[in-house]
């Protein structure tokens, strides 16, 4: 039950009731803080008759009274005392208006007399008016001494219009008031004000209370659904915490723009637009600062800035651009430099030329022009390294590993270039060796598994020619002596063409090169295999136009991929089909050329094909190897040839380029 009434607290309904509460008790008390504000002259006053707004109203009737009966006097006395026509009519209609305003009033009484002469002017008809007057609490005496009082406006400009006069005013608003002037309305406000003062400030107070409480409850609970639970964050907790501030600050600022552009309007205006973007403003603030206080839990308030992103990647940038690793942005870092510099250099420079001295103007024109011939010069330096660094990527990509390049001498903006370069150059050589030692390897091993078959194949052959000499009866004896002379010799062949693919590949034959006719070789082959291509049904068509075709290649290593080729064409090739053998010319090459439709479907690459073991004939059920292709393209490769197989659909087709032999 403990458990469950803590989890309850966590709940996403106890959230919610509290964020409204939040809400409600905010607009609360700002409504009750406003109505406070707004009435704070009645709250810091004691009576009615203190407050600002009456004094200023008394007080002005008090100085239209004093104006009125004193210096304007009636008509008559203005058209006498006034000096031009635009002054009577001003005076005329001065008059006008304050004798409209004196009788518009229903409280508010005065009485004037003339001390010397007993003459007296008011508003008031009672026994004895001053009496009634100084009964008032808001009774005032006026004299052209003034009234003594300090802090009643108008003060100074009463006692100018009293001076050099016998006059002196009783003015006070006469209690109980009676309905219809701003006095009535103003009193009846005050009381009500002060009536129900107690209950606002207390419902303020209460409001705050309740407000802060439900407040230290969401953000106790904030981003939590159980006790101790893991920080859950939402949607708005998503957006970086720098540019949640920003967007908060603009929206305040905006409310403080609307709200008064809305105070040229009328109260109610103002009240409704106050209203309205108060809520807006308490909805944003909270869900802001519950925003915060989460990702505050979850410690990410500062990693989720987007000024803490970009400054990581200003420094990744940095450190990449100042390591050399990353070229363009050292170029960027080097053009602001260069052009800041420039215009500090040029700000200086310019102003001298008018107003500095001969010296100062030779000074900084000095330092201008030598900044950029130094800038010049280092990055010319740094474009020779540049040469340096392409001229060695050229000799690395043309297979020579060696070519020296000194990462010393190389500027700080290639010096990271450099030896990535290098690495690669190390990581080529390692490979090279690697590769060149498991070839060794692997050919060893072949030669000597090799030769250690050749023994027992030997000795299998040797008691096969014995068996074959005994005088046996037995025909399935016989025919069992045939199978296994065949095949020893399949097998005395393949081992023979395995050791000479290895010497190939690996280039452990030795090679005498010297002036052969390749046009002779292919005759003298296609007579020796004549008898077998014509019991394949083949049809050979040799197409030359040359009768002597000279290259420069070893005469017994040519014969065999002479050899090879027409082999791998007799064992492949479509019965009844033709096979073309061109032969040919070129600028520097002697070309021999066999094409032929291959008797299986060729659903394998040419680079495939020259590999060992690999052959045309997916089942493998003919008596090819699978080497013949391998040891021609090895023979070629050591006679500095080229060998180059292609393949359309079922057409096969293999060139051999020997260098042609040139008379010296």
């Amino acid at each position: 039950m403990d458990i469950k009434l803590r989890n309850i607290k966590y709940s996403t309904s106890i959230k919610t009731i509290a964020f409204i509460l939040v809400f409600l008790c905010f607009m609360s008390a700002a409504g009750g803080g406003i109505f406070l504000l707004f009435n704070e002259d009645i709250l810091s006053s004691k009576s009615y008759y203190d407050t600002r707004e009456f004094n200023s109203e008394y007080s002005r009737l008090v100085h239209n009274a004093v104006e009125l009966q004193v210096k304007l006097r009636n008509q008559d006395g203005i058209i006498i005392t006034s000096a031009s026509q635009s002054t009577i009519s001003e005076d005329a209609d001065r008059y006008q208006i304050i004798k409209n305003r004196l009788d518009s009033t229903v409280n508010f009484f005065y009485y004037i007399k003339d001390s010397v002469t007993g003459d007296s002017v008011g508003n008031i008809n009672a026994a004895d008016r001053v009496a009634l007057l100084k009964k008032q609490p808001s009774y005032k005496h006026f004299n052209k001494e003034g009234s003594g009082t300090d802090n009643f406006m108008y003060e100074t400009s009463i006692k100018e219009m009293l001076s050099g006069t016998n006059y002196e005013i009783h003015t006070a608003i006469v209690e109980p008031l009676k309905s219809g002037d701003i006095f009535y309305t103003g009193f009846n406000h005050f009381s009500e004000v002060k009536a129900n003062l107690p209950y606002i400030i207390t419902a303020v107070i209460a409001s705050i209370i309740l407000m802060l409480a439900a407040f230290i409850y969401l953000v106790y609970v904030a981003g939590r659904k159980e006790e101790k639970g893991e920080i859950v964050l939402k949607s708005i907790d998503k957006i970086y915490t720098d540019v949640q501030s920003v967007l908060v600050f603009i929206a305040a600022i905006i409310s403080i723009a609307l709200v008064q552009e809305a105070s040229y309007g009328s109260n109610t205006t103002l009240f409704i637009a106050a209203a309205i973007i108060l809520s807006i403003d308490i909805l944003i603030g909270l869900s802001y600062i519950l925003s915060m206080v989460r990702q505050i839990k979850n410690r990410q308030v500062f990693t989720n800035s987007l000024t803490y992103k970009l400054f990581l990647k200003m420094k990744k940038l940095a450190i990449l651009a100042f390591s050399g690793k990353l070229f363009k942005a050292w170029t960027i870092f080097v053009l602001l430099g260069y052009g800041g510099v420039n215009g500090i250099l040029l700000t200086w420079f310019l102003p001298t030329w008018r107003y500095s001295s001969i010296f100062g103007f030779m000074l900084s024109g000095l330092l201008l022009i030598g900044f950029n011939v130094a800038a010049v010069y280092f990055a010319a330096k740094s474009l020779r390294n540049l040469t340096q660094i392409m001229e060695a990527a050229k000799e690395l990509a043309s297979g020579n590993l060696d070519y020296p390049l000194n990462i010393n001498e190389m500027s700080a903006a290639f010096a990271g270039f450099a030896e990535n370069l290098l690495g690669i150059q190390r990581g080529l050589k390692k490979a090279v060796a690697e590769a060149v030692k498991g070839e060794r390897m692997k050919t060893e091993l072949i030669t000597n598994v090799s030769h250690d078959l050749k023994t027992p194949l030997t000795s299998i052959i040797n008691y096969v020619d014995l068996l074959k000499k005994e005088d046996l009866e037995n025909q399935n004896a016989l025919n069992y002596i045939g199978v296994l002379e065949e095949k020893a010799a399949r097998l005395k062949q393949l081992i023979e063409d395995l050791i000479e693919a290895s010497k190939a590949s690996s280039g452990n034959l030795n090679v005498s090169k010297e002036k052969v006719d390749m046009h002779q070789l292919v005759m003298q082959a296609y007579g020796e295999y004549e008898e077998k291509i014509v019991k394949a049904g083949l049809d050979i068509r040799i197409n030359t136009e040359e009768k002597e075709l000279f290259v420069l290649a070893d005469g017994k290593h040519l014969w065999r991929i002479i050899e090879n080729l027409l082999s791998n064409a007799l064992k492949y090739s479509m019965p009844n089909s033709r096979v073309y053998v061109n032969i040919e010319k070129s600028q520097n090459y002697g070309t021999l050329t066999i094409k032929n439709v291959s008797n299986f479907p060729l659903e394998i690459t040419p680079e495939q094909l020259t590999e060992r073991f690999v052959r045309g004939d997916a089942s493998r059920t003919t008596e090819g190897s699978g080497l013949g292709l391998s040891i021609a393209q090895g023979l070629t490769n050591l006679q500095g040839g080229r060998f180059k197989v292609d393949i359309d659909g079922d057409l096969f087709k293999v060139t051999v380029e020997v260098p042609l032999w040139e008379e010296i």
